[in-house]
């Protein structure tokens, strides 16, 4: 008799463990505890740059300055000029690309001894580089602005000017600046850079993507 009592107990016991374990069980699925399903990061590189990406810039420049060699070969001005690059991303972090600018120039010359000013058109042209230092930043940290809609970055460049002031003259370019675009919708925004640009110091235009 009291060996089946024991029995009964340890059989409802085990009942009354695995009816538990059920709603348990139950309770714990309905609170959705298992890992969270990954959505969108906040500024990741799926919501800013990637591979693949294209960005096209359109600029009015100011600022014109010489050729690293030979020095002479074009002067420094404050004409206006336009720009456009193009820039593909090889890593979120980095792109390369081409651009090809148009920029007035001032020139020197001597005529009947005295010195002159002459002006002219110069040319550039060459490829560039550019690394995503905010795509950087958003990925690492909990930015406030996502990197698709901000973009700071570090271009460099190297190329030719060819300049027309005072005879036409070529030289070797090369430089680095600081550079920003903000998106107002996934494929329009404005940009800027300044430093030691392709033909200027300073430009400023219309900034578009392509993903």
């Amino acid at each position: 008799m009291k060996k089946l009592s024991k029995l009964l107990i340890v059989l409802g016991l085990i009942v009354t463990t695995n009816t538990y374990a059920e709603e348990l069980g139950l309770k714990l699925s309905n609170l959705n505890l298992g890992p969270a399903a990954k959505g969108k990061d906040k500024g990741g590189s799926g919501d800013g740059i990637h591979k693949g990406l294209i960005q096209f810039d359109a600029s009015f420049t100011l600022g014109g300055h010489g050729a690293v060699a030979p020095a002479t070969s074009t002067g420094f001005g404050v004409a206006p000029g336009a720009m456009f690059n193009v820039d593909v991303a090889v890593h979120p972090y980095a792109s390369v690309g081409g651009y090809f600018g148009i920029f007035g120039e001032i020139g020197g010359g001597r005529g009947l001894g005295v010195t002159v000013n002459t002006g002219g058109v110069g040319i550039g042209v060459g490829a560039r580089g550019v690394f995503h230092i905010y795509q950087l930043i958003a990925d690492k940290t909990n930015t406030k602005v996502d990197a698709s809609k901000l973009d700071f970055y570090f271009p460099l460049h190297m190329g030719v000017l060819i300049g027309t002031a005072g005879g036409t003259r070529a030289g070797f370019a090369i430089g680095a600046g600081l550079g920003v675009r903000y998106y107002f919708t996934d494929m329009i925004g404005i940009m800027s850079e300044v430093g030691w640009l392709e033909t200027s110091v300073f430009k400023v235009g219309l900034a578009m993507k392509f993903k």
